[in-house]
């Protein structure tokens, strides 16, 4: 007993120096962390900065950038801004979500549809399993956590009631008629290649010569696009994508087809592939009336007002969890 007490209290000798470098939070233990790229820990679990770093990148994706053509002042901004989100979500997981499953129950098509459009985000298999690998992920556990995350999302919409007043809704369309104006749409059809199953010259060349048959009257644009597109969601449909505007079509594609004449055919390159593209109608800019945007309003609204619930909620979380939570920030 005596050695105990001068041990641990009086000399700091060997046991009390191996019970402090087995102290997750020594420095020796942070140090060792660090090295192994954990960013953060929650609860003494790791937050990793290859999970931050997809997080980010799926951001960028969605805005057609890389995370290497980013400044690293703008980096480290976009790091910070995924990991406090990847601290909210589990913070949401272990304080409410999971005992709440059975009063925000998950459709296993919601979790394929939401599947689905997580594999979209690849340009093949190979790439979205490497892509899982790094994160050390199997695709079960990837659609383990899309149903996680339906749920939590699901649990926050109930948790934020919100109610808007035809006051508030006219009061927010006089501030954003320029907003709510429909935008310049196309009327667009298209024969589509992809670049995962066909060379770039393959393609273009199959585009070019259909192209040229069609101009000469030799053929129809819904036969071939049922005959040669390989886009799923249109060929059935000759082709045909509907009315479209640029802010919801991929940047590359957006850029080219929102440029062409009506009546106008292109052959037309895009990360994705090859597109065969006519474009049959076009329509300008368009006020919409307070009726005619109503939905769109309230919808807005509700999104702004439950945004604005959700974070005051976080904010609750992280003070009550606030000693589990360690951040090192020099890892960003």
């Amino acid at each position: 007993m005596v050695y105990l007490f001068l041990d641990l209290f009086v000399f700091a000798g060997p046991l009390r120096q191996k019970i402090r470098k087995s102290n997750i939070r020594s420095p020796e233990q942070i140090a060792a962390a660090k090295a192994q790229g954990v960013v953060a820990r929650f609860y003494g679990q790791p937050i990793l900065l290859t999970q931050v770093d997809w997080r980010v990148q799926e951001r960028l994706w969605k805005e057609g950038r890389k995370l290497e053509d980013v400044p690293d002042v703008e980096r480290k901004v976009l790091r910070m801004a995924a990991l406090n989100d990847l601290i909210d979500l589990r913070l949401l997981g272990r304080i409410k979500v999971w005992s709440n499953q059975a009063d925000h129950p998950v459709e296993e098509a919601e979790v394929d549809a939401e599947v689905v459009r997580f594999k979209k985000k690849f340009d093949s298999v190979e790439e979205m399993r490497e892509g899982l690998r790094q994160m050390g992920w199997t695709e079960e556990e990837m659609r383990m956590r899309v149903a996680a995350k339906l749920q939590q999302e699901k649990y926050l919409e109930a948790l934020i009631d919100v109610e808007i007043s035809e006051e508030v809704a006219r009061e927010w369309y006089e501030e954003h008629k320029a907003e709510l104006a429909l935008p310049a749409r196309a009327k667009v059809r298209q024969i589509f290649l992809s670049a995962l199953k066909h060379e770039p010259e393959e393609a273009e060349g199959l585009l070019k010569e259909r192209l040229a048959i069609l101009a000469k009257g030799e053929s129809k644009f819904e036969d071939a696009a049922k005959a040669l597109s390989e886009d799923v969601a249109s060929r059935e449909a000759g082709g045909m994508l509907g009315w479209v505007q640029a802010g919801r079509l991929p940047k590359d594609f957006a850029v080219q087809v929102m440029e062409m004449k009506v009546q106008e055919r292109a052959v037309v390159r895009t990360k994705m592939g090859w597109h065969l593209v006519e474009v049959l109608e076009r329509k300008g800019s368009e006020e919409r009336s307070f009726e005619a945007a109503r939905a769109d309003i309230e919808a807005a609204l509700r999104a702004i007002k439950r945004k604005e619930g959700v974070r005051g909620y976080r904010n609750q979380l992280r003070a009550i969890e606030r000693g589990k939570v360690e951040v090192f920030e020099d890892m960003l």
